[in-house]
């Protein structure tokens, strides 16, 4: 049988369709999908045929050529890009595919691609530029216009949720709605302060609710009008200054011009008039006159009277009425200052010099003049100055003195110590001599006493001030010394432990730093805590305005280098330039110390790779290896770089530095305690607010009936939070606490021991910081961080009244237990770093201090032991005088007799010639005389028996 086999040739007579169920045929893509990548689309053919040629075509949709089909696999790419915003027409895309094999009638299906929106654009302002007029100090604290900000990622009509905000700066006189943009004056503005009566805005926006884009800022142009709220004032001579010779005729000087003008626009000025003040002394009105000058308006003369004599007085302050067109008024001075001649008599001076001379590093350098008593002032071009004979060779070998000018340099390396230096001073116009000496005092200031230094403002004083003696060379004292005097006295040690090295002139006073040094140096929350605890008493004693302590921009945010970011402050003293401030007879050459500020929480960046001195604590040693350091400690209790981690609190307290101002803080503390109820720490004001910005940040933690506690303020509002521990346990416990701009977060692990986790609801709890009272939520606190308990201070009730507190955190018991380990950030406390403690043991274990603690119940054991012993002696008394036998005394006559030997009866002229011992006449209590070796010839039985009773 033979067997064909008939193979059937497929020809393509089937028509391809499309199947819907297996393909994907509508997708959503996000714009910023890039050309190549795929969109989702997937072409699935149904085609029974073997021989077929399928070929996929756009034939309607796709004008802009924003996509393809890849004929191999049916996927449909991105071929352009994509753009949700422009044009409008690009988000959607509804498109007709068509399917032909090339020889059957060919398939269409209709595919969809929807473009998501992203948020890719930057809000803009619509319009970008605005003009606003206010009038000064009449529209106050109101708003005077309004900026809006778009979202091209979103429709017109939909809720742009753009946030707006203004610079640090800015928000010193403005403020803006975060969510409506509208613009607000805080106070009132004053168009004479504003450059050009004009002031400028650059608002900005945020998308997404301030988590998106920031806009280009707009342009806010704010016109101040004008008021007539100022008086004229001098406009020449210029500073309203004028200097008029002494001992000059009044004929013989040219008249003084005085211009007037009137900051206020030329509606509201001049013409303006002037005349003297009503309250002119009587002694000023007969040196000087006044009067218009005939061819100005707005512009007098002032004349001198009498023949002005410097010596009498040096200067003198005028004050005028000065009114404009509509007669507004008020007073301006002219300063006069008499010119100096040489017609004053020279003699011998006195005058002294202190050099704090950092690190011995100071240059050669000039560190004051040579001062002989004169009365004149500027007649130094007639003197020459050279050092005299009576000076030892060794200070003329440290110091040089200028021979024309007086000024004394001091030589680099010039050794700590106190030196004399006499100098010949001679005046050639007037041909006198006078010796000037000078007491020069140089002290070595080390890095240590620089960085542990407190700082405070006086105000209303300038740094030479200061210094100026008042009184007498010789009796006479200086604000610099008193001050000296003043803070010994607070901190109990002599004057000769302060040193007062820098004073420089800010901004509505002068600013002082200095340290005690009392073996070893005091730190500096120390002295910053001790002087705003003594502040009043030290006003009340020197008479001064002391507006400020602790110098540190850090902790007032409106000033803050940094704004809402983390600051540190670093002190950099200047070797090359010293501080030289001087009055005639006290000088002193101080460390111009620069308070440099970074925004961070002060870690050490880089890590040093070389050992120094004080890298290791406490005695350890450093090692380095591998450009590596560390440090070998005395045992386990101490931290990496030997920071003791423990301390025992007996109801004491401890001060250790502030908490750094850190952005994202976190605090960490591990304690144990058998007690109940105890304050584990605060920080925060000590005393009731001193001045008007000073923080009202702090944060309290303490224990009460074995629940732990925390209040704090970070300027937005009190909060408070508590989590209750396990019982009568003797357990260490653990909490942390975190916060930022967003929330506080307090935990506690396994606060009721192993069965609970770490973020159970009862071990956990969070806050939000709702409200915006302060542009940022740092935690700014310039006092002391108190652990174990406060030192003397207000209570908690006038803190809380005083700045506000909407809380008052409890008045508890110090602390009985032990804190075994401080962290703030990544910086670990140093327990041991501490010279401003009470009841407070170093380590944990360390040996208990022996006390008597005297109860009710010792009181009493011990009044009725006094009562037995009372008794006890009285019976033994009795007992010996029943005991005591009758005394019969021996015949002395004799004895005396022959040991005085002869005498001359007859006349008594001659003395005793026979050596005696009257030690023989001694006669006991008992009746009996003492033997020659001092033993009683008689002892009572009674008292042998009796051994200390």
């Amino acid at each position: 049988m033979t067997l064909y086999w008939i193979t059937v040739q497929d020809i393509n007579d089937v028509p391809p369709k499309f199947d819907l169920e297996k393909g994907v045929y509508s997708v959503q893509v996000p714009e910023n999908r890039v050309p190549g990548k795929n969109t989702g689309i997937k072409l699935v053919v149904i085609d029974p045929d073997i021989v077929n040629h399928n070929d996929f075509q756009i034939v309607r949709g796709n004008e802009e050529q924003k996509f393809r089909i890849d004929s191999a696999t049916g996927e449909v790419l991105i071929n352009k890009e994509l753009d949700y915003d422009k044009p409008v027409q690009d988000r959607t895309f509804t498109m007709l595919v068509r399917l032909s094999d090339g020889a059957n009638e060919m398939a269409e299906v209709f595919i969809t691609i929807n473009v998501t929106n992203i948020n890719d654009q930057q809000p803009i302002f619509v319009p970008d530029k605005y003009n606003y007029t206010v009038t000064e100090n009449t529209d106050c604290d109101t708003n005077f216009g309004q900026v809006t900000a778009i979202d091209p990622d979103l429709p017109a009509q939909d809720d742009q949720n753009i946030t707006y905000y203004l610079s640090m700066n800015e928000l010193t006189n403005f403020t803006i709605g975060k969510d409506s943009g509208t613009l607000y004056i805080k106070g009132c503005l004053d168009r004479e302060a504003a450059t050009r009566a004009t002031m400028y805005l650059y608002p900005r926006a945020m998308d997404e609710g301030g988590y998106g884009h920031d806009a280009e800022p707009a342009t806010v142009t704010l016109n101040i009008a004008d008021i007539n709220d100022n008086h004229p004032y001098i406009q020449s001579p210029d500073n309203s200054y004028t200097k008029i010779m002494e001992n000059a005729s009044p004929d013989s000087l040219k008249p003084i011009t005085i211009m007037l003008s009137d900051w206020d626009t030329e509606q509201h000025g001049c013409p303006c008039t002037l005349s003297f003040e009503s309250t002119t002394p009587a002694d000023i009105i007969q040196k000087f006159s006044v009067r218009a000058s005939p061819n100005y308006t707005s512009q007098y003369e002032l004349r001198t009277l009498k023949v002005l004599d410097r010596e009498a007085q040096k200067t003198y302050q005028i004050p005028f009425r000065t009114s404009d067109r509509e007669q507004v008024s008020g007073t301006r001075y002219l300063t006069v200052e008499v010119g100096d001649e040489n017609d004053s008599p020279m003699t011998d001076g006195f005058s002294t010099i202190k050099v704090y001379n950092y690190q011995g590093q100071f240059p050669s350098m000039v560190i004051g003049t040579v001062y002989v008593t004169d009365l004149d002032d500027y007649d130094v071009g007639d003197k020459t100055f050279e050092i005299d004979a009576t000076t030892p060779p060794e200070v003329d070998t440290y110091f040089d003195v200028d021979l024309n000018s007086g000024n004394i340099t001091m030589q680099k390396g010039t050794p700590e110590g106190n030196y004399v230096l006499r100098v010949k001073v001679i005046d050639k116009f007037r041909n006198e001599t006078a010796i000037g000496e000078v007491a020069i005092s140089v002290v070595d200031l080390t890095e240590e006493a620089v960085m542990h230094s407190g700082s405070f403002k006086v105000a209303g004083y300038t740094a030479q001030g200061i210094l100026q003696q008042q009184g007498s060379v010789m009796t006479g004292s200086s604000l610099y010394e008193r001050l000296k005097e003043e803070i010994a006295k607070i901190h109990n040690i002599d004057t000769e432990s302060v040193d007062i090295f820098t004073l420089r002139d800010v901004e509505g006073g002068a600013t002082v730093r200095y340290n005690c040094h009392n073996s070893p140096f005091y730190t500096a929350a120390r002295l910053n805590g001790v002087m705003m605890m003594y502040r009043q008493q030290l006003i009340g004693s020197l008479g001064v305005d002391i507006s400020m302590v602790n110098i540190n921009d850090c902790l007032y945010e409106a000033v803050a280098p940094c704004g809402t970011s983390s600051c540190q402050q670093f002190l950099r003293p200047n070797i090359t330039s010293p501080l030289v401030i001087g009055s005639k007879t006290t000088t002193m050459v101080g460390v111009d110390i620069a308070e440099e500020y970074t925004c961070d929480c002060g870690a050490l960046e880089p890590p040093p790779s070389v050992c120094y001195s004080g890298f290791c604590l406490n005695g350890g040693e450093c090692i380095q290896a591998n450009n590596t350091l560390s440090c070998k400690c005395p045992d386990n209790d101490y931290g990496p770089r030997c920071e003791l981690k423990s301390a025992r609190f007996e109801q004491g307290y401890a001060w250790y530095e502030p908490l750094k101002v850190c952005q994202n803080a976190s605090l960490f503390m591990s304690f144990d305690t058998k007690e109940d109820t105890g304050l584990l720490l605060y920080s925060g004001p000590t005393v009731i607010q001193p001045w008007s910005d000073y923080p009202r940040d702090f944060i309290y933690v303490a224990l009460k009936s074995w629940e732990l506690q925390v209040y704090m303020d970070l300027g937005t509002g009190t909060i408070s939070m508590a989590i209750p521990l396990e019982k009568n346990t003797n357990r260490e416990f653990d909490y942390s606490i975190t916060w930022n701009d967003r929330d506080v977060t307090f935990q506690v692990l396994k606060c009721l021991g192993n069965s609970t986790s770490d973020n159970s609801p009862e071990c956990r709890k969070s806050i939000p910081l709702a409200g915006l009272k302060s542009p940022s939520h740092l935690l700014n606190v310039g006092a002391p961080l108190q652990l174990g308990g406060v030192a003397a201070m207000v209570s908690f009730d006038q803190l809380a009244s005083s700045y506000g507190w909407t809380l008052v955190p409890p008045m508890v018991d110090p602390f009985f237990g032990c804190v075994l380990e401080l962290r703030h950030n990544n910086y670990l406390y140093d327990l041991n770093a501490t010279d401003y403690d009470k009841n407070t043991y170093k380590p944990c274990d360390a040996p208990v201090p022996a006390r008597v603690i005297v109860g009710k119940e010792s009181i009493v054991i011990i009044v009725v032991s006094l009562l037995c012993l009372i008794l006890l002696v009285l019976l033994i008394l009795c007992l010996a005088r029943r005991n005591k036998k009758s005394v019969s005394y021996p015949e002395l006559d004799g004895i005396v007799k022959e040991t005085i030997g002869g005498t001359d009866i007859e006349g008594f002229g001659e003395k005793d010639m026979t050596q005696y011992d009257l030690k023989l006449l001694r006669v006991g209590p008992n009746g009996y005389l003492y033997n020659e070796d001092g033993t009683n010839s008689y002892t009572n039985p009674v008292y042998e028996n009796i051994v200390n009773p």
